[in-house]
């Protein structure tokens, strides 16, 4: 079941899709609809998914990559949220993959453990807080994390130099 009041987090997904893009992105066909059919609002419990907060990604050429490279597109805010996907990862045994989904502000409470989501295995329910405000300090020089334009639910891939297409 999904929450999708719950600010601060992010739920992931991630995995090998065997599927192609066009057969992956249909599973979200109808997401925004009430009533449509969707396969992922019977398999999340939901009827509607927010396509502002909820992006499905796979690899270009749907080449599996490690979760280390795979992690960097989901839509984290912090370091801390990266390395306790990645943790999670690395428990359940997925160490690799071509797909994933996250959806943001959301908390998802799987009712059957282990189960797949268009062949994606549940990561799990992430803290990922917001970017805290500036305040009228002058800010310190950092070289900011490159930040990833969103897309809506539109499948996404990346070139083999790991660069958003």
């Amino acid at each position: 079941m999904i929450d999708d009041s719950a600010r601060g987090m992010i739920s992931v997904w991630m995995g090998t899709t065997t599927q192609s893009p066009q057969a992956f992105e249909r599973y979200l066909d109808g997401m925004e609809a009430s009533g449509s059919g969707c396969p992922a609002h019977r398999d999340f419990g939901c009827d509607f998914l927010d396509e502002d907060f909820f992006i499905a990604h796979v690899t270009a050429g749907l080449r599996v990559v490690p979760v280390e490279t795979l992690v960097l597109e989901v839509g984290t805010h912090t370091p801390q949220a990266e390395r306790a996907i990645l943790a999670r990862c690395h428990a359940l045994g997925v160490v690799e993959g071509n797909a994933l989904y996250f959806y943001d502000h959301a908390v998802f409470h799987e009712a059957q453990p282990g189960r797949r989501y268009n062949e994606l295995h549940f990561i799990g329910s992430f803290a990922n807080p917001a970017k805290p405000a500036r305040s009228g300090r002058r800010p310190q020089a950092q070289s900011p994390k490159p930040r990833r334009r969103r897309t809506s639910c539109a499948t996404r891939a990346v070139s083999r130099s790991g660069v958003t297409g």
